[in-house]
């Protein structure tokens, strides 16, 4: 018996042993896809910094409407020899729609040409939706801008926020705290990305780069015309053959030699055994709004 008994410790003993094994090597694969991770913000840091100072070498103070037209049409792809390292950088118009803090000026404010615009277009999204509450939903937007703190499903938060913007991952929480409170599933089917602009304080539209569903709204034409026949960087063009121009939007688009220099950045890039990525806003020579993005 007492073989048979000692056998038993013993297999009991290795057994624990390959099982506390095979945690440290769980845990050691978990630290090291950490360090991993880490790594990668670490260069997306890097390469952000990067790309900022070649953006400021490129764009400058005033960059001309081509300049811009070739930036936003022309991704840019860069890698290393031995293929250890590659990226893809891709940029979009960033002031190309209406302020979502439009909203947030009042009738009675100096901006009230701006106000009554964002406000007319929200309700048209609104009714073209069918929303059951529109003003549930102004109201949740108008009591975000006023915060200096964001919240989660009605809780206030601990980070602070810049008061009087709204970036687009709060209004999507906004979006969320009013689907479940008014159960109201439709207000995700607008394209509110197409019409407003979110995370900025510019107070002027980029006319040359509006997004064709604004154009079509702000001069009452059918979208799929604009789709067919606008091209990014030729309003002026587009004006001339429906037969307007931009006299009734002036106090609205910037200047029309000059484009606005403000865009929207995502880079992806191969780190290591991973694929990562990060978006961010460039303005004015500076970044905001920078997010990293894991293992893709």
């Amino acid at each position: 018996m007492r073989p048979a008994v000692t056998l038993l410790i013993t297999l009991s003993v290795i057994a624990t042993m390959i099982a506390l094994m095979g945690v440290m090597f769980k845990y050691l694969d978990v630290a090291r896809e950490r360090a991993e991770v880490k790594a990668s913000m670490i260069q997306a840091n890097l390469l952000s910094a990067d790309m900022t100072t070649l953006l400021r070498q490129i764009l400058g103070k005033s960059p001309s409407v081509s300049t811009m037209k070739t930036l936003f049409e022309t991704p840019l792809g860069l890698s290393t020899q031995s293929k250890e390292f590659s990226m893809s950088i891709t940029c979009q118009p960033l002031a190309n729609r209406i302020n979502i803090m439009w909203l947030g000026l009042g009738d009675n404010s100096r901006k009230q040409k701006e106000y009554s615009l964002a406000q007319s277009l929200f309700e048209m999204l609104a009714d073209k939706a069918n929303l059951r509450s529109t003003t549930a939903f102004k109201e949740r937007i108008l009591a975000t801008l006023k915060q200096d703190y964001g919240t989660t499903f009605g809780v206030p938060s601990r980070l602070n926020k810049k008061k009087g913007i709204i970036t687009f991952k709060e209004f999507q929480q906004i979006l969320d705290d009013y689907r479940y409170e008014e159960d109201d599933i439709r207000v995700y089917r607008i394209p509110w990305q197409k019409y407003f602009s979110f995370g900025i304080s510019e107070q002027k539209i980029d006319g040359d780069f509006i997004s064709p569903e604004l154009l079509a709204f702000l001069y009452d034409v059918d979208i799929a015309v604009v789709q067919e026949d606008f091209q990014m960087g030729a309003l002026h063009s587009f004006l001339s053959e429906i037969g307007e121009s931009r006299d009734p939007y002036k106090w609205l688009f910037a200047d029309a030699k000059k484009a606005l220099p403000l865009a929207q950045c995502k880079a992806s890039y191969s780190f290591r055994k991973g694929s990562y990525g990060f978006v961010f806003n460039y303005i004015d020579k500076r970044i905001e709004g920078f997010e990293f993005f894991g293992n893709q």
